[in-house]
């Protein structure tokens, strides 16, 4: 079987300190490195569109709640892990290219909603394709009951690890 960098560095460590309990690095090294190496694939892949990974993770949101009234961009902060700050520069930007537009909340003269424009939506549906396409290209070595299987472990770590 082929070697990675993780088995290089396991080796390294067992020469420097045999006793040293380093089997979770089998692991949490290949996690850790695999998605550094798929958001570099996903980010060549929006590169097109002129989007950033965290423009699209709002576009995205937007796209796949559908919801005509708009989402709280407080919600939005929320679901993308970031301040509110953060989301607000991130919405600036995305209103000025004119994927985006905020609307007044209707229960809250003093809060607004945001939803896409035509323009958002339809390039968010071909950058979606693009990024599902890196997706599957990055997991294309795995069959599909390895995939499941996989999805199936990493779903019992989130499971445990996500607040809530």
């Amino acid at each position: 079987m082929a070697t990675d960098s993780v088995d290089r560095i396991l080796e390294t460590w067992a020469a420097r300190d045999p006793g040293l309990h380093t089997g979770p690095l089998e692991v949490v090294g290949r996690l850790r490195l695999c998605n550094a190496y798929l958001e570099r694939a996903i980010i060549a892949a929006l590169r097109p569109f002129g989007l950033s990974l965290g423009e699209f993770d709002v576009l995205s949101t937007l796209h796949r709640h559908g919801v005509d009234t708009g989402i709280k961009p407080t919600d939005l902060a929320q679901s993308a892990l970031i301040t509110t700050g953060a989301m607000t520069t991130r919405l600036d930007r995305l209103e000025r290219t004119g994927l985006l537009r905020r609307i007044p909340d209707p229960k809250d003269r003093r809060g607004v909603h945001v939803q896409l424009t035509e323009h958002g939506e339809q390039l968010v549906e071909r950058s979606l394709h693009a990024v599902l396409a890196a997706d599957d290209a990055f997991l294309e070595p795995l069959s599909r009951p390895q995939r499941e299987s996989t999805a199936t472990a990493l779903k019992q770590l989130l499971v445990r690890s996500e607040p809530g």
